[in-house]
């Protein structure tokens, strides 16, 4: 009989005690025992050496703050397994993970394993709930087989994370730098298997502020990522642009529309009856989301849902905006 195959768990992190342990906690509940954890310390300014040689982790430490991307490829180098798993600092993994991972590499021959989140957030804070709701259900709207990751949950074959590019280390920020893996991947030839019952829950406590903010930044970073893959041609080889659906980039110009119409209307009120057609259309675009969180969580959730939702757009279309002027007018390529 063959002998199982090694796992390596690698998980960066910088200056995250506040989450470590339970994330390790849920690493060493893994009924197999097949496979090591590698912690890279990101040059934390917090002292987490004790902590990850208590808990049974390989602890390697980076010499200056470099991001997530420079992290994970030093853990791959770190690492003894031939199936490397990424997760994150802020991430509970389910407890029969490996052999799940082990199930799913045998049946669909992928080289890369990509696994899903849970709808249960351990933060009761509306802005914790709906982000983790939304990363569920745009996970799950996806097919079989994608063309993204996201490290929250990636496994990956070693060899053929060496073969490629691995992560784009120009990425410093935490941000998009796990979406270069899977072009990386793809690009190599490898194909990225979603199994979307592998669930993991994101201790991840985000106020109104934190959200916004997260949302600007990450869509001007995608704006600057998509404009690479462009220019390399992988979004012409009838590619979709990471989990995005139609509908979802199709509300932002529709909520651009309606706030310019709001806006004249001040001078010429029949306007306003264009800004009311517009929202309407948002509305028809984002029906299927808000049905979502009203199965889920009930009308007054969802109401709520819905003007975070339309807030987002603005703020991601900003963040488009801004990452378009950096990227052709300053040159600012990342």
């Amino acid at each position: 009989m063959p002998k199982k195959d090694f796992y390596s768990i690698v998980i960066p992190v910088y200056n995250g005690s506040r989450t470590l342990r339970k994330t390790l906690e849920s690493v060493r509940r893994q009924e197999d025992d097949d496979f090591e954890i590698v912690v890279v310390d990101d040059a934390s300014t917090e002292e987490l050496r004790p902590l990850i040689e208590e808990m049974g982790a390989l602890y390697h430490r980076l010499p200056e703050n470099s991001g997530p991307a420079t992290a994970r490829t030093a853990g791959v180098a770190a690492a003894r397994g031939q199936i490397i798993v990424f997760t994150d600092s802020d991430v509970w993994l389910p407890d029969h993970l490996i052999g799940n991972l082990r199930k799913a590499f045998a049946e669909t021959g992928a080289e890369c394993v990509q696994g899903s989140f849970s709808k249960h957030c351990p933060h009761p804070n509306f802005f914790s709930q709906y982000k983790n709701l939304y990363n569920h259900y745009v996970i799950n709207q996806l097919g079989d087989w994608i063309n993204t990751t996201y490290t929250s949950l990636t496994a990956v074959q070693k060899g053929f994370f060496l073969k490629g590019n691995g992560f784009d280390r120009n990425i410093r920020a935490a941000s998009v730098e796990d979406r270069t893996l899977g072009e990386s991947l793809i690009s190599a030839g490898g194909k990225i298997y979603l199994a979307k019952r592998l669930e993991v829950v994101h201790d991840k406590f985000l106020d109104a502020k934190g959200f916004y903010r997260s949302q600007f930044n990450r869509s001007r970073d995608l704006a600057k990522l998509m404009q690479r893959q462009k220019e390399s041609k992988f979004l012409e080889k009838g590619k979709s642009f990471g989990t995005n659906t139609r509908a979802a980039m199709l509300r932002l110009p529709v909520v651009a529309l309606t706030l310019v119409f709001l806006f004249l209307g001040l001078i010429y009120p029949p306007l306003w009856l264009l800004a009311l057609i517009s929202f309407a259309a948002y509305c028809w675009l984002t029906r299927n989301w808000i049905s979502f969180l009203k199965k889920n969580k009930g009308w007054w959730f969802a109401l709520r849902g819905q003007f975070a939702d339309f807030t987002d757009a603005i703020a991601t279309g900003l963040g488009v905006a801004m990452g378009m002027f950096e990227y052709r007018v300053l040159g600012r390529r990342y």
